[in-house]
């Protein structure tokens, strides 16, 4: 069986790469009939390396889509320039019955594109059917809810089985709010595309898309949240890019006005010498990781996953692919999250020697001779569009070999990767998370095992890790809880389920000289792409 994945994910790398070369071949922006190389000063055009790959903001994960769809399907909550959760459709919350109901407090001012007003009766659409199908990530933040109500308009009242102090702020940031009078009419939501005539509430809404090429946004009228009560900008639209470089250089020519993703930290210097290019620097609300499968025979053994821990020379990593301008991690919990962070646990050492050690200790061996041990040969997938994720591949690659472990690289387009990783077709999963909002929904959703819709890509059945993070969500003493939250976090770190790597500062550019205004958040994920930041966007003349 093993060997069937990796075929599966070497024939991924070759079609990967014959794809990008592809597209590198082809003129970008053939479709003429949109805004193309248009000079209005209230177009936005921001550059993206992936296409969206689903259209349904209940189930959406991907990076590309996350930016689009929220810009036009609203959430409760959002997350401020300083971490801290903010109103969105919400404007407060509550909770009664000693923690047992959470209620949403809404604006009357959010109207849907179509003049429909957004009610009480869309949020409670949107999570019943997101628990109905599962869907998402967002199912799991929905596990204890025993019903929803809407008893007015403006109100609208989670019951739940017992207390979760983090569940209205995970949920009121995670979950996308859709128009009840348009999805419900298309019967199985697991099953629907929304690809076509896009009803939304956010700052702007998809007008059209070319494939490959850009999707095209034009603004809502009515939009509460932006100075005016709309948008500034008329337009934006994402184009589609093979690769960051051709992005850079697409900005310097004036092509697009911000890159959506983050500028490689190599790179960053490149536009020091343009007086319009400005850099932008965020914090990270995510980290870098690998992630090792649990059905791999191999990876399943706790010594192979500390050998492998013990492989990765982390600062050497943060040296040379991120300038230093990161932070070593121990544990599962970001530094970010001080209170939760086991500052007693400490990273594996960089040991490659003790490693070989451990693994010879353990009854591996190197029958032919060649420096490898016979059975420790493993794919590291990850996402071929992030340049320092890739350059961190190569760099274990060749600090693994110093331990006897064999490594190849098994890096693909982002929604091949997407794919594989959630089906566990793969060995070593090398990526970033994008956003964790808190460290309870974050071990929930990354090894609980009955966790529906989550991101436990260890595929990790643990009896042990289900009883301790079932045991601290529902613990309501906040002392209590933080010492619940710092035990998984040294289980983590002992059983070695993933390496914790560094979290990073991200820098984004954009061209100052036209646009002016944006009000970023942490992570690249959110970045400055958030419906709330392109709503507060301005031409700068």
């Amino acid at each position: 069986m093993k060997k069937t994945v990796k075929g599966r994910w070497r024939l991924a790398v070759a079609l990967g790469v014959a794809a990008t070369l592809g597209v590198s071949g082809c003129g970008l922006n053939e479709d003429n009939s949109s805004s193309g190389n248009s000079t209005d000063s209230s177009v936005l055009r921001i550059g993206t390396t992936t296409d969206v790959s689903n259209f349904n903001p209940l189930q959406s994960l991907s990076k590309t889509d996350s930016w689009i769809l929220n810009a036009m399907y609203p959430h409760l909550l959002r997350i401020d320039e300083s971490a801290k959760k903010a109103p969105e459709l919400a404007k407060e919350y509550r909770y009664e019955d000693d923690g047992k109901t959470a209620v949403f407090v809404l604006r009357d001012d959010f109207k849907w594109t179509d003049g429909k007003p957004v009610v009480a009766e869309d949020v409670k659409f949107s999570a019943e059917q997101i628990m109905k199908y599962k869907l998402g990530n967002v199912a799991a933040k929905l596990t204890w809810v025993e019903s929803i109500e809407a008893p007015d308009a403006t109100t609208v009242k989670f019951r739940l089985s017992q207390p979760y102090a983090p569940f209205a702020e995970g949920v009121g940031f995670w979950m996308s709010i859709v128009p009840k009078h348009v999805f419900e009419s298309a019967g199985d939501l697991s099953k629907f595309p929304n690809d076509s005539n896009w009803v939304g509430a956010g700052p702007f809404v998809l007008e059209s898309m070319t494939k490959g090429q850009r999707y095209v946004m034009k603004r809502n009228e009515n939009y509460p949240l932006a100075p005016g009560g709309k948008a500034a900008v008329s337009q934006v639209e994402y184009r589609v890019y093979p690769d960051v470089n051709t992005m850079m250089l697409a900005l310097r020519n004036g092509d697009i006005d911000m890159m959506g993703t983050p500028v490689p930290v190599s790179a960053a210097k490149t536009f020091e010498g343009d007086s319009k290019i400005k850099l932008e620097k965020v914090g990270a609300l995510g980290f870098a990781h690998l992630t090792y499968n649990m059905k791999n025979k191999q990876l399943a053994d706790q010594q192979v996953r500390q050998a492998l821990s013990m492989s990765v020379d982390t600062k050497s990593i943060i040296s040379a692919v991120l300038q230093g301008d990161a932070q070593q991690m121990a544990g599962p919990i970001s530094p970010i999250f001080s209170d939760y962070d086991n500052t007693e646990i400490q990273p594996y050492p960089f040991d490659p020697a003790g490693a070989k050690a451990k693994l010879t200790a353990a009854g591996y061996k190197d029958g032919n001779g060649d420096g490898f041990f016979d059975e420790l040969n493993f794919g590291v997938a990850c996402d071929q569009s992030n340049a320092n994720i890739t350059r961190v591949v190569q760099l274990f690659r060749e600090s693994a070999a110093k331990a006897g472990i064999k490594l190849e690289n098994e890096c693909v387009e982002r929604n091949t990767f997407l794919s594989r990783t959630k089906n566990g077709e793969y060995d070593i999963d090398a990526s970033q998370w994008g956003v964790f909002d808190n460290p309870m929904d974050q071990l929930r959703s990354t090894y609980l095992s009955s966790n529906p819709g989550g991101i436990n890509y260890n595929l990790l059945e643990s009896p042990e890790m289900d009883r301790l993070i079932n045991d601290a969500a529902g613990t309501t003493d906040p002392e209590a809880f933080k010492t619940k939250i710092k035990n998984i976090d040294k289980v983590v770190h002992e059983q070695a389920y993933l390496t914790p790597l560094y979290v990073e500062n991200f820098q984004f550019a954009y061209n100052a000289s036209k646009f002016t205004g944006f009000a970023p958040s942490p992570s690249d994920l959110l970045g400055m792409v958030t419906a709330y930041s392109l709503a507060q966007v301005k031409p700068a003349s």
